[in-house]
């Protein structure tokens, strides 16, 4: 079973990231909105992807800006998604960024071909907004964009 392999610290599905789970493993065993734990993203849960911590943690110590913005970083159905305490109106702003270039240099490091990262404000009315972004290959920056008004 998927969840068995990536539990283990191996990726089942060649597309997955040793340590992460699959979206089918989520919509299984995700966080429950209702029981708040591990929902708001808010620090390290059962979801955090030790993998990608560990990593995050040897390259930048505690003492680094971005650093100190990071609250949970979870991998699920290959997607690295990086939790921070930054308020909803940080879009774009440096410290979303450079988490975002780092988690794309994280999934480089781990063979991901088209990588997803999604850098993610505190939880608040809007859930966990986005912050900054790649969408895969063919996203060349970490800049969300927006549409333009109607």
């Amino acid at each position: 079973m998927q969840g068995d392999a990536a539990r283990e610290g191996g990726a089942a599905d060649p597309g997955l990231v040793a340590g992460s789970t699959s979206a089918e493993d989520v919509l299984a065993g995700g966080p429950d909105p209702a029981d708040g734990e591990g929902y708001k993203a808010d620090g390290p849960s059962r979801h955090t992807d030790q993998e990608a911590a560990r990593y995050f943690r040897a390259n930048w110590g505690p003492g680094d800006k971005a650093m100190k913005r990071l609250k949970d970083i979870r991998t699920v159905g290959g997607y690295l998604r990086i939790y921070t305490d930054l308020p909803e109106t940080a879009d774009n702003s440096l410290t979303a960024i450079t988490l975002c270039e780092r988690g794309l240099a994280y999934m480089h490091e781990r063979g991901v071909a088209d990588p997803v990262v999604f850098v993610q404000a505190e939880f608040g009315g809007n859930g966990n907004p986005v912050l900054a972004n790649i969408l895969g290959r063919s996203d060349r920056s970490c800049r969300v964009t927006h549409p333009a008004p109607g």
